[in-house]
C-alpha cells in the first residue's frame, strides 16, 4: 500500500510510505532554496513519487497533516455565504454542514476526516485522510522509536487547537490522556520571545537557545511569574496572557506590559544584543526547560511509562531535551530527528498505516536520510559542467580526516539528504573540533552568521562518554540533546564547546552512517579525539544543500578549503 504524506504550512514536506516503510522524504525548501518554504510541496511530492516508481494516479492514500473539520465551528474569511467558484463547494459544503453539528464542548469532534474522489484512469478511488495534527506527530514519534511501548509528549505552538497534548503508544495504538489548547502555548510563548529580540519567529528560535547562556537570571522570578509554573497544581504551567499579543491578530507578539517591563524590542535582524536582552533570551530558555520538566513530570505520572518519546516544534529545543534526559523520571527519552512540521508528512503517512489501516511493520528509525541522493557519475557531471578539477582518492573517509587534522574546513556531501534542520553527516561542513577559533572562522568565513551561535560534535558511539558527561553506551543519534563537555576534554573541544560548557552532541554508529564513522575514527587515530566539529552545508538563511550544484555553489563563494562530492574532492588554494 502506498500512501503519499504531505504537510503545509512551516517547512512543507512530503512522504511517501510503502507498506509502512518510508521510500523518500523531504521539504520543499531543499528544492526551491526557500527557507522554511510555506508553499505547496509540489517538487517534495514528485520527487517522492518517482523515487518511488509510482505517480499520482498509482497512490492507495493521500495522508495530510491537518484535519480542518476541528475549524468549521467558528467564522472565518474563508467560510463565505456565497462561492466565488464552483471550486469553494469543496469547503463549503462540509463547512456548513459540520458547522452545525457542534458537540457539547461547541466543537467539531471529526478526528477521522477523510474525502474520497472518483478519478478517472484509476481502478479505486482517491482518498483523502485529514489527520490532526497532533496525531500526526505522535504516530512519528512513536512508530520510528526503538520502544514497544512508550509515553508520548507532543508540544508546539498549536495544532487545531491543542499546543501540548499527554499520551502513551503501545501495540493497540495511542491512547491519550491530557491536552492543553492554545492560547495556552509553550511554542507560541517562546516564539514571542524569538520575535522580540529580532529573529524571525517560527525560524529563529535556536539562535535564542544560542543567546541564552550569554545572558544573566535576573529576569527568571518575573518570567516564572509570567508562565505560571507552580500556579496551579493539575496543570504545569498557565501562561499570564496579558503580557503577549500572539493570540491576536496582530503583529507584534508582545503587549505593551512587556515591553514596560522589559525595555524594547531589538531591531529585526540584529545580531547585537545587550545585557538586558540576553537577560530576557536566558530567563525564556530557562522556564522552558522548567516547564518541560513539569510536563514531563504529569506525562510520567498520567501514563507510568518507563520511556518517553517527544515530538513537535519544542521538542527541537535541545538544551531542554538534555536536561530532561538528565532529571526528568523516564529512563530514556527518543526524540524525532525531524521533530517540527516538517516531519508530519511522514506522521500523517505512519498515522495512516499504522491506525487507520492497523497495518504492521514498524521500522526504526536508526538515520535521517530519507532525502535524493545522487550517484557518483552525477557527482563528477556537475564538476565537469563548472569546469573544475579534481581527484579521487582511495579512501575519501581517510583522506578527509587528515585535512581536517591539518586544519581544513571541509564541505561533505554524501549519500541521501536528511529531512530534518539538522545536518547528520551526509549534508555537513566539517573542521577540527579542537580550535576554539574555528567557531569565529566558521561563522565569518563560511555561514556569515551571528557569532555567539555555537556548532555541534559528532563524536563516534564509542568513544562519545569519554568527551562528554553521559553513560558510556548514550545514544544521541540525531543531534537532539545538549550534554555538558567534561571538564579534562574541554581543552581538545574548544570548536564545540558552548560558553556554559556544553554542546549538542550527535554520536555516530558504523550501522547508521559507515562513511561518516570511518571519517571520524580516522581522525581520533590521528589526533586522540574522536570527534569533528559538525554543522549544516549552508549559510545563514539558506536552507542545506540537495544537489551536487549546491554543494559546489556554496564551497566556491564561501570560505569552504575542501569540497568532498562523493567519491571526488575539490580544493581551493589556501
Amino acid at each position: 500500500m502506498d500512501i503519499l504524506g504531505i504537510s503545509f504550512g512551516v517547512d512543507t514536506a512530503a512522504c511517501l510510505l510503502r507498506d509502512g516503510r518510508v521510500v523518500g522524504a523531504a521539504l520543499e525548501e531543499r528544492f526551491t532554496r526557500i527557507k522554511h518554504d510555506r508553499s505547496w510541496p509540489a517538487r517534495a511530492i514528485a520527487w517522492c513519487l518517482a523515487e518511488g516508481n509510482t505517480s499520482l494516479a498509482e497512490i492507495d492514500e493521500v495522508a495530510f497533516f491537518w484535519n480542518p473539520a476541528l475549524q468549521l465551528d467558528f467564522a472565518h474569511p474563508g467560510r463565505a455565504w456565497r462561492y466565488s467558484h464552483h471550486g469553494d463547494y469543496l469547503h463549503m459544503v462540509p463547512a456548513w454542514l459540520l458547522g452545525g453539528m457542534q458537540g457539547a464542548l461547541g466543537g467539531i469532534r471529526s478526528d477521522q476526516t477523510t474525502q474520497t474522489f472518483h478519478v478517472e484512469g484509476r481502478s479505486t478511488p482517491l482518498t483523502v485522510r485529514y489527520v490532526t495534527h497532533h496525531l500526526c506527530h505522535v504516530a512519528a514519534a512513536f512508530f520510528p522509536s526503538p520502544f514497544e511501548e512508550a509515553a508520548v509528549l507532543t508540544v508546539d505552538g498549536y495544532g487545531e487547537r491543542a499546543s501540548a497534548t499527554i499520551g502513551w503508544c503501545d501495540a493497540d495504538g495511542y491512547h491519550p490522556c491530557e491536552s492543553m489548547a492554545f492560547p495556552q502555548s509553550l511554542g507560541a510563548f517562546y516564539a514571542a520571545i524569538t520575535g522580540y529580540l529580532g529573529f524571525r519567529t517560527n525560524s529563529g528560535e535556536g539562535k535564542v537557545m544560542g543567546l541564552a547562556p550569554y545572558g544573566d537570571d535576573r529576569f527568571v522570578p518575573a518570567f516564572r511569574e509570567i508562565v505560571g509554573l507552580g500556579k496551579h497544581p493539575d496543570t504545569p504551567f498557565d501562561i499570564d496572557l496579558s503580557w503577549f499579543e500572539y493570540y491576536l491578530d496582530t503583529s507584534r507578539r508582545v503587549t505593551d506590559k512587556f515591553v514596560a517591563a522589559f525595555g524594547p524590542a531589538a531591531p529585526s535582524g540584529t545580531s547585537e544584543h545587550d545585557e538586558r536582552q540576553r537577560a530576557v533570551a536566558f530567563a525564556a530558555q530557562a522556564v522552558m526547560e522548567e516547564a518541560l520538566l513539569a510536563l514531563a513530570a504529569r506525562t510520567h505520572e498520567l501514563t507510568g511509562k518507563a520511556n518517553l518519546v517527544m515530538a513537535g516544534g519544542v521538542a527541537m529545543n535541545s538544551c531542554a531535551n538534555g536536561r530532561l534526559e538528565r532529571e526528568s523520571p523516564f529512563d530514556q527519552i527518543w526524540v524525532q530527528p525531524s521533530a517540527g512540521d516538517g516531519g508530519t508528512s511522514a506522521g500523517a503517512a505512519l498515522w495512516s498505516w499504522h491506525i487507520a489501516h492497523g497495518g504492521g511493520n514498524r521500522t526504526e528509525w536508526l538515520a535521517d536520510t530519507w532525502g535524493p541522493s545522487f550517484d557518483n557519475d552525477a557527482c563528477r557531471a556537475a564538476l565537469r559542467k563548472g569546469g573544475w578539477t579534481w581527484t579521487e582518492p582511495d579512501d575519501v573517509a581517510v583522506d578527509t580526516a587528515e585535512a581536517l587534522a591539518r586544519g581544513e574546513l571541509v564541505g561533505w556531501f554524501q549519500g541521501r539528504a536528511e529531512l530534518g534542520a539538522r545536518a547528520l553527516g551526509n549534508r555537513s561542513i566539517l573542521a577540527d573540533p579542537r580550535k576554539e577559533e574555528n567557531k569565529d572562522v566558521l561563522n565569518s568565513r563560511v555561514k556569515f552568521r551571528e557569532g555567539f551561535r555555537p556548532f555541534a560534535p559528532s563524536a563516534t558511539a564509542e568513544g562519545a562518554d569519554s568527551l562528554f558527561e553521559i553513560p558510556p553506551g548514550t545514544s544521541v543519534p540525531f543531534m537532539q540533546k545538549v550534554h555538558p563537555v567534561r571538564p579534562e576534554a574541554k581543552a581538545n573541544l574548544g570548536g564545540v564547546t558552548h560558553i556554559d560548557g556544553t554542546a549538542r552532541l550527535q554520536t555516530v554508529t558504523r550501522e547508521g552512517n559507515a562513511a561518516y564513522h570511518a571519517l571520524i575514527t580516522r581522525f581520533g587515530e590521528i589526533t586522540g579525539v574522536p570527534c569533528v566539529l559538525n554543522t549544516s552545508f549552508n549559510v545563514r538563511g539558506e536552507p542545506m544543500v540537495l544537489t551536487p550544484d549546491d554543494a559546489i555553489r556554496c564551497w566556491a563563494t564561501t570560505g569552504l578549503d575542501r569540497l568532498v562530492l562523493g567519491p571526488c574532492v575539490v580544493s581551493k588554494p589556501r
